[in-house]
């Protein structure tokens, strides 16, 4: 069950009736009911490795806590750390790691879903512990729900234990604004999923699994595709996340923030996956050293970063190659934006617009390139993509083959012309310094109201509800 399932979507609402009837005090129970049956109804979950790695959590707190010395702290937390991580390992890098040695022995573990993520909302908890910005949660079972929240459960955002435990106990019935917000979100997360991430997916399966029959322009633009996909996917299932838990009085941050209005890569990943950013800013690239050991250990610090995190999506090269190209573009790109911006003010103050819509057009074809790896299965493939793009790039009818890619002509303009809206509403949430759904409270009433019902008609008639998981239910 996800949440772009039939049972999700009609049992979400009664669960969320539900949780506004129960006393205050005992929500935070029915959020954990809810939690562990939706862990249980999804499939290729283990409710008894998560109830271990919840037990692991809340022993250490304790432990560290209680512990006079900083040695012992440190022994505990480091205990901590090794078996949890040390099980996400187990069972997603294992085989990975046998086979990188030459060994000819596999496991075949059936990986849990959503272990990427309460592994390390688990880790951060046992670390905030450690370097005392939290006291160690008395209460097992609201711990247990942070880690294991259902609307967070499969793909993040990877929240904090600062930001969420207290709401549990603590979150007021959400008001009539924090409500039309919640659906507001969720409305916009399944026309970002549904009509439009489900429809680029036709687009990148039916090339990326023959692309030696294509030319480098459908390849160059399946890969533009692919990235576009990607955020519709991933801030689709975001705001889906944000909004239901907004339904039920809880304030979680974005989890995008515009990414598509970056100038340069460096911009890209402090606005895209947010949550994941900042995890490794905390807790990996702060602790390598940060810029605090000069500019070469520096960029060391943020290339290794980037390497782990494309080893964080997935246990496979495609994943460390696109980490290291993100890596390798970022120290490229710090270095360079001295020079670029010399060559840029020679152009004039009346260029501006030129200017930033040129930065953005080179992102977005960095950000696509690096994505093929991301996208294809194995390196094989993915290098087919990349010299399909280099070696025959042009087509000789590039709208018949534009055409014939799965969606046909009409649904391949009308998903263009989608993913330009999204494009302009995310640049006016941009300047606004606000989230895209919120946009709709600057429109007048009727235009609003054409809106969502023009959003819900995507939705409806461009989309199946049984149709594909999100792509980061898989990390």
């Amino acid at each position: 069950m996800t949440f772009n399932s039939i049972p999700f979507i009609i049992l979400f609402p009664l669960a969320v009736i539900a949780y506004r009837l129960i006393p205050q005090r005992f929500r935070y129970i029915w959020l954990l009911v809810c939690s562990f049956a939706f862990c249980t109804l999804i499939g290729k979950s283990f409710p008894v490795l998560l109830l271990f790695i919840v037990l692991i959590t809340y022993v250490s707190g304790f432990a560290i806590a209680r512990i006079g010395s900083h040695a012992g702290k440190k022994a505990v937390t480091a205990a901590a750390i090794v078996i949890e991580i040390g099980t996400l390992f187990l069972y997603k890098y294992l085989d990975f790691a046998l086979e990188l040695t030459g060994s000819r022995v596999r496991f075949n573990l059936l990986l849990p879903v959503g272990i990427s993520f309460f592994t390390f909302r688990a880790t951060s908890y046992v670390i905030d512990v450690y370097r005392g910005k939290l006291d160690p949660e008395k209460n097992i079972l609201k711990l247990a729900l942070y880690i294991s929240f259902f609307l967070t459960f499969l793909s993040g955002p990877i929240t904090r234990s600062t930001d969420l435990i207290p709401q549990f106990s603590n979150a007021p019935l959400p008001s009539y604004e924090m409500t039309k917000k919640g659906i507001q979100k969720m409305l916009w997360g399944y026309f970002l999923k549904l009509a439009i991430a489900g429809r680029l997916a036709i687009v990148v399966e039916n090339v990326y699994k023959d692309a030696a029959s294509y030319s480098g322009a459908a390849i160059a633009f399946t890969a533009l595709s692919y990235l576009f996909m990607l955020y519709c996917d991933f801030e689709g299932y975001s705001q889906i996340a944000i909004g239901g838990a907004a339904l039920c009085g809880i304030e979680m941050k974005e989890n995008f923030l515009h990414p598509f209005c970056s100038e340069n890569m460096g911009q890209l990943w402090k606005k895209w996956h947010v949550s994941l950013y900042e995890w490794f800013r905390d807790y990996l690239y702060i602790p390598l050293g940060g810029s605090r050991c000069g500019i070469a250990r520096k960029y060391l610090n943020v290339f290794i970063v980037l390497l782990v995190s494309g080893l964080w999506h997935g246990a496979n090269m495609t994943f460390v190659i696109w980490g290291a190209l993100n890596g390798a573009y970022i120290i490229l790109g710090q270095i360079l934006i001295p020079y670029r911006d010399k060559v840029f003010a020679k152009i004039g103050g009346d260029f501006d617009r030129i200017r930033t819509f040129a930065k953005r057009v080179g992102v977005y074809i960095l950000a696509s390139f690096t994505f093929i790896f991301f996208a294809n299965e194995n390196v094989k493939s993915a290098w087919l993509a990349v010299k399909g793009i280099l070696l025959r790039f042009v087509s000789t009818n590039p709208l018949a083959e534009l055409s014939s890619l799965g969606l046909g002509r009409f649904n391949l303009a009308l998903t263009m012309i989608m993913v330009l809206f999204v494009l302009i509403a995310d640049n006016e949430a941009e300047k606004r310094s606000c989230d895209t759904p919120s946009l709709i409270v600057h429109i007048p009433t009727p235009i609003r109201w054409i809106i969502y019902y023009a959003l819900m008609f995507a939705i409806l008639f461009s989309a199946n509800l049984t149709g594909k998981e999100f792509i980061y239910s898989k990390m």
